[in-house]
């Protein structure tokens, strides 16, 4: 699938620090991206009862309409994924690499084929694959675009953590969910970092 272009969403750009495209890369249903998004984001080496609490969680946000914004790198954000696929739920998946030519995986063609599912990139395409700088910057960028944040696991020596620390201040007002034991989702102002 060959992407279009789409304008970096307001105030988002700023964000970053990278250097960045004139525009972004896109394969799927743009309008996605005028929705609140639910971003979700969760270090590699979860647990597994988080893992299995954030996944209860899945049916209630697909029912609920929510279109849910990640990267979909970590194993749970890649079970995320194929569940919400799965219950024709709305997905925006943000590439940490260029995108000139998009061939998406068996499981994502119909969801971009109705429209439930955007794939978008700020990298240009000559930057052709996954490195730990693109993932953080790719979190940035989620950060910037996501109007809630899960984050169901948050190991204190990664990547995902020096980055929200470092993010704390400007996160102030994004509504943070925690996964509880049980399933349940409380929602709350911003937690320190190493609470969550």
């Amino acid at each position: 699938m060959r992407p279009i272009r789409l304008p970096w969403p307001e105030g988002v750009s700023q964000a970053l620090t990278g250097p960045k495209p004139d525009f972004l890369h896109a394969v799927g249903n743009p309008a996605l991206l005028d929705e609140p998004l639910l971003g979700l984001l969760a270090s590699r080496n979860c647990p597994g009862q988080t893992f299995l609490d954030t996944l209860e969680l899945v049916p209630v946000w697909v029912r609920q309409g929510r279109v849910i914004l990640s990267g979909f790198h970590s194993p749970l954000e890649q079970q995320v994924l194929r569940s919400v696929l799965r219950r024709k739920g709305r997905i925006v998946k943000v590439l940490a690499r260029g995108m000139s030519v998009y061939q998406p995986p068996e499981e994502e063609r119909e969801s971009l084929q109705q429209g439930t599912m955007l794939v978008i990139s700020a990298y240009p395409g000559r930057i052709d694959r996954t490195t730990r700088e693109t993932a953080l910057e790719r979190n940035r960028f989620i950060l910037a675009l996501a109007s809630e944040l899960v984050i169901p696991h948050l190991s204190s020596a990664g990547g995902l953590a020096t980055l929200l620390s470092q993010q704390e201040g400007a996160l102030a007002d994004l509504v943070r969910v925690r996964i509880n034991r049980g399933g349940e989702a409380t929602p709350g102002r911003a937690q320190p970092f190493d609470k969550l």
